[in-house]
């Protein structure tokens, strides 16, 4: 028996402000890669990348890095500027980005000798709104040993501080670190870490931060190894103006999902939505039958100590989508009105030489969801929809030496724009970075074809009704088209599911049991 899945995407048809360009004219066979934009209320923004030259011996590349601002309109506020290094040979990666309401910016990185170098450095510049520098580039913290991937993370408030986190050993094992600097790089406070010290056993990496303009901190991680299924858990804390945890203590963090033993989360992103509460996107990678990876988000108000219902953001994506591993291969940002934009990168794939089936063909796609916050839940209001230009002459099979060349997009956003940053090989097979600014106003639905999935549970949807046949007990939920969760209720055996008192429209019904789970969509009509 299977069941269908139908997944909505969208195509770019209005909404589009200014036209894909290039960030910045690469030098001849320079990549611009790990794109990263911030945008003030006004609509101005800032891009930061890392120019990378591969070199002649294999995995070795020289990089530095850039940030270059542009008006609301896209049209460049300043050439492109590049940060001076401790030494011109060193390492560089892992940019953070942040502007405040004012469009002041701080621009976090990371520095090393090379990238095998236990001994790096976080530096950080400060530009003023005008996109001139402030000062010159200095160390917030020297010689650790950052742990993994995407291992920094930046929020600037309005306040006059910023907060930076990062991932280091701690005396026991590995941990999320957390500190205070003035926004002139200067510590507020001493480093601490956002849990209880643990041994090597328990592993906690991708930590972000977000500094509420009352000084309340957010820091969520990543954590590894507590549960005896090898799973891994979102978790998070929040700790005031005087680094006091807000939360009862968990020596490892709050949960941010719902608590399942048998969870797969990812790096999370927060945002202060005002001075009581905050917002937290992540990736829920769980294996569940018939449900890929996915977005979700969940509210949180009382400065933490209420949680609001958790949110998916999509049913998952019919084509390969780079959401990545645990790093989290996504962004989101969210603007002042309390609306979101999120973007991850999708992959297609063909066989142009049906002689040779080996040969496949991979190409990319930036596409995104935007949504709002309405009553403490983030809800889904577009479509998934690309951004990215179509298939054409200058498309490129990503797939080189056996190899996927990906980048991960960017966004930001304010009132009434979006800028969506992302990089595609050339023809040269060189990364450029592009960006393009749109509204809110995205586009319309295209519906793809029905996936398909076997599952031991049997469902048929019919106009006000689901015919149901499940092994034991088994709980049915279900969702509105925005992805509200409206219904929940449990069933045995077999049975038919009538419509009560849910106004007409389009939902979707999720039943799942200890066998599996299964999905389908209903139509109710009054």
């Amino acid at each position: 028996m299977f069941f269908q899945l139908s997944l909505f995407a969208l195509t770019l048809y209005n909404g589009t402000l200014v036209e894909p360009f290039r960030i910045a004219e690469a030098e001849q066979g320079h990549h611009q890669v790990c794109v990263r934009t911030a945008m003030a209320p006004d609509g101005h923004f800032a891009i930061a990348w890392v120019d990378s030259l591969p070199l002649a011996r294999p995995w070795q590349y020289e990089l530095d890095l850039y940030i270059r601002f542009f008006d609301s309109t896209g049209n460049p506020m300043t050439e492109a500027y590049k940060i001076t290094k401790m030494v011109d040979t060193n390492w560089i990666y892992w940019p953070c980005l942040e502007m405040d309401t004012a469009g002041n910016v701080v621009l976090l990185w990371t520095e090393a000798a090379h990238d095998l170098e236990l001994e790096e450095y976080i530096r950080f510049q400060r530009f003023a709104p005008d996109g001139s520098p402030v000062g010159s580039a200095h160390t917030l913290v020297p010689q650790v040993w950052l742990h993994g991937w995407r291992p920094i993370g930046l929020s600037l408030a309005n306040s006059d501080e910023f907060a930076i986190a990062w991932n280091a050993p701690s005396t026991l094992g590995t941990g999320a670190w957390v500190q205070r600097f003035n926004r002139e790089g200067y510590p507020e406070d001493r480093a601490f870490l956002a849990h209880d010290d643990f041994d090597t056993s328990v592993s906690c990496h991708y930590p972000q931060v977000a500094l509420s303009d009352a000084g309340d901190l957010v820091v969520t991680w990543y954590e590894f190894g507590s549960s005896p299924y090898q799973c891994s858990y979102p978790r998070f804390q929040v700790f005031d103006a005087e680094d006091e945890s807000i939360l009862p203590w968990e020596p490892m963090g709050h949960r941010l999902d719902d608590g399942e033993e048998r969870y797969a989360g990812s790096r999370a992103e927060p945002f202060w939505l005002d001075d009581d509460r905050f917002v937290v996107f992540w990736i829920d990678r769980t294996s569940r039958a018939g449900i890929r990876k996915h977005p979700v988000g969940r509210v949180f108000s009382d400065r933490g100590l209420t949680r609001h219902p958790l949110r998916w953001l999509m049913w998952g994506d019919s084509l390969w989508l780079y959401h990545g591993g645990p790093e989290g291969y996504y962004s989101t940002a969210v603007s002042p009105d309390d609306s979101f934009a999120y973007t991850h990168t999708r992959s297609h794939s063909d066989y142009p030489d049906t002689s040779e089936p080996s040969k496949k063909r991979y190409w990319e796609h930036g596409v995104g969801i935007l949504g709002y916050i309405q009553d403490n839940e983030p809800i889904r209001w577009t479509n998934l929809f690309e951004y990215t230009p179509p298939w054409g002459e200058d498309t490129i099979n990503s797939t080189i030496d056996n190899w996927p060349h990906v980048q991960p997009s960017a966004v930001a956003c304010c009132d009434d724009r979006i800028v969506w940053v992302y990089s595609r090989l050339n023809t040269d097979t060189i990364f450029e970075a592009f960006a393009m600014i749109t509204d809110w106003d995205m586009g319309i639905g295209v519906v793809e074809p029905s996936l398909e999935y076997p599952s031991p549970i049997k469902l048929e949807a019919s106009l006000n009704r689901l015919a149901y046949d499940v092994t034991g007990e088994a709980k049915l939920t279900f969702y509105s088209a925005d992805g509200r969760r409206v219904l929940e209720e449990t069933i045995k055996g077999e049975g038919i599911w009538e419509a009560p008192s849910l106004p007409s429209g389009v939902y979707f019904a999720r039943v799942k049991s200890e066998s599996g789970s299964a999905v389908g969509k209903v139509v109710i009509l009054h």
